[in-house]
């Protein structure tokens, strides 16, 4: 009876065992191919949507990928040890190669920031991600109102324990001109501000259908930093070390104040002089809003999105309006007055092409303007608000970093 009863405890054992198994192998096998494929439509741009999506999030994902991969590489060499070869061997092969897949993205991606002056953490790109709106300014302040009457505000991060003027940055968020919010990467503002700087992330009017802001939201841009001017001493903000920061529209924004306040001719909505800054910081920028529309890719997608922003923006069509995308284009700021700018340029991105990001560049250079050039490999538009801590979110920053420790001596 005790002999029986251990059989029966045996192979309800065994049936547990063999059941955890399938389990773990199907696992394992679904894993596998998942950071497969990742790793090479992150690698392999030709691969449709698939490399879109991947070039989008592999300075995200990438790490954690290459780590699955390590793990199903694992099980399935446990599995070929407990006589399950075929699965087993199918398991180990689809988990080597998303391992290997993506450490070579992550290598790729951390030997372009490192050698553009960057830093990146794998440990916490692994296991520190984390929310890119998780923080809150120390302050808002009103500093202008919309052409409808609403309230325009700044987000102020300050840093702590600041003696004296701190270096300071304005940040002027994307979103295509039509959506984004000066606190959607409030946990980077925070750690600029942890870094020392006074950080100001400035609101400014949206485009709709029926709105268009071609000349209202520069503007406003404008009538920001002129306000950061005339409250430099309660802000502690060190007008000489005064830095402008921009991502896609947002890019535009700041390089076209930047350019027309050293040329003595920005406009701002709420008068004053509009300062210069002594650097800007650009990334992934929509220099060429007529090259937005005119290069946007056929078929639905990026490209339909990418004209959505240029007609809101203006209006209407370049043929419609061409003075408007000519007042729009950031070209049209550039004199020899403008200050050092860095351009980092995601070389995947598929919402402003990298060449038309290099135009304005050649064409900033030609006019004796100091720019320097970062091209991050293997990403697409937006690579860095994914999460903070990514190496995406890490690169860029450390990279906007190192450009300004030089700058805002």
């Amino acid at each position: 009876m005790a002999d029986s009863t251990s059989l029966q405890q045996h192979s309800k054992s065994g049936g547990v065992a063999k059941a955890f198994w399938v389990v773990v192998l199907v696992l394992g096998l679904i894993l596998g191919a998942i950071a497969a494929i990742f790793g090479l439509a992150s690698l392999i741009p030709g691969l449709g949507s698939l490399s879109t999506f991947a070039a989008r999030f592999a300075p995200t994902v990438a790490p954690i990928a290459a780590l699955v991969g390590l793990i199903v590489v694992f099980v399935g060499i446990m599995a070929v040890r407990r006589n399950r070869r075929r699965t087993g061997t199918v398991t180990t092969v689809l988990g080597g190669i998303g391992a290997v897949a993506n450490i070579a993205v992550v290598i790729v991606l951390v030997g372009a920031i490192t050698s553009a002056g960057g830093s990146v953490n794998l440990l916490t790109a692994t296991f520190g991600l984390s929310a890119m709106d998780s923080e809150s300014p120390d302050r808002y302040e009103v500093y202008d109102t919309t052409s409808s009457g609403d309230d325009l505000s700044l987000s102020i991060y300050e840093p702590k324990n600041a003696k004296g003027s701190t270096p300071t940055i304005m940040v002027v968020h994307g979103g295509g001109w039509i959506a984004g919010e000066p606190d959607a990467v409030s946990s980077e503002l925070r750690t600029l501000a942890d870094h020392g700087y006074l950080v100001v992330a400035v609101e400014y009017e949206l485009a709709t259908k029926d709105n268009a802001t071609w000349n209202k939201a520069p503007a406003q841009v404008a009538c920001a930093a002129s306000w950061i001017q005339s409250h430099a001493d309660t802000l502690g903000a060190d007008m000489d070390r005064l830095a402008f920061w921009g991502e896609s529209s947002g890019g535009n924004l700041v390089a076209n104040t930047a350019g027309a306040a050293a040329d003595g001719t920005a406009e701002s909505s709420c008068g004053g002089k509009v300062p210069a800054p002594a650097a800007v910081v650009t990334d992934y920028p929509a220099f060429d809003v007529t090259g937005l529309y005119e290069n946007a890719p056929a078929g639905p997608g990026a490209g339909t999105g990418s004209r959505i922003f240029a007609t809101s923006y203006t209006g209407g069509t370049p043929e419609e309006f061409p003075k408007r995308y000519a007042a729009a284009d950031s070209a049209t700021h550039l004199t020899a007055a403008a200050p050092p700018t860095l351009v980092m340029t995601a070389m995947r991105d598929d919402v402003i092409i990298p060449a038309d990001q290099f135009e304005w560049v050649d064409a900033a250079r030609d006019r004796g303007v100091d720019v320097e050039t970062v091209q991050i490999p293997l990403a697409n538009h937006a690579y860095s608000q994914k999460a903070k801590n990514s190496i995406g979110s890490q690169g860029h920053l450390s990279i906007g970093e190192a450009y300004l420790s030089e700058r805002l001596r």
